[in-house]
C-alpha cells in the first residue's frame, strides 16, 4: 500500500505551532537536553499521528480525516507493537484450530472409511487446545 502525500506545509506548520505552544511551558522538572529530545518526540509524534490518521481514513474510504480517524490512530500508535503481536497471536491460533480440527471431521464422514490413529488424534487435540488458548489470549488482550 503507498504511503498517502501529504502537503508537507501542513505538517511544518503543525509541528511549528506545536514548538510554538512547548516554549511557553516552563521546562524545569526536564534538563535542557532532556526537554530538547521531548519537543523532538513530540513533533516525531505529531507526524506518526498525521499520517496515521490519513491511513486510517484511507482504509475507511473516506473522502476526508475525520475526528474517529484521529482517535483511532492515536490509539493504534499508542497500542503500536504489543496490539499486533497479540493480533499475530490470534491468527497463529486460529490457524492451528483449523489444521486440527480437520482429522476430527474426517472420522465424522460416513462416506471414508476412518484413517486416523490415536497419536494423530492426541496431537490434533493438542493443537486445539493451543489455538483455542491462543484465540482467547488474543480476544482477552483486545
Amino acid at each position: 500500500m503507498a504511503t498517502p502525500a501529504v502537503p508537507r506545509p501542513s505538517i511544518e506548520k503543525t509541528i511549528q505551532a506545536a514548538y510554538v505552544e512547548l516554549q511557553s511551558v516552563e521546562s524545569h522538572p526536564f534538563s535542557t537536553p532532556a526537554f530538547s529530545m521531548l519537543k523532538d518526540k513530540i513533533s516525531e509524534y505529531i507526524v506518526q499521528l498525521i499520517m496515521e490518521s490519513i491511513q486510517v481514513s484511507k482504509r475507511h474510504r473516506a473522502d476526508t480525516v475525520s475526528a474517529a480517524h484521529v482517535e483511532q490512530a492515536s490509539d493504534d500508535l499508542a497500542s503500536g507493537v504489543s496490539r499486533r503481536f497479540f493480533r499475530y497471536v490470534g491468527a497463529g491460533g486460529g490457524i492451528l484450530l483449523g489444521i486440527s480440527l480437520a482429522p476430527f471431521l474426517s472420522v465424522s464422514a460416513p462416506s471414508t472409511p476412518p484413517q486416523y490413529s490415536i497419536p494423530s488424534m492426541v496431537v490434533s487435540a493438542v493443537l486445539a487446545l493451543l489455538g483455542t488458548f491462543m484465540i482467547a489470549f488474543h480476544i482477552a488482550r483486545e
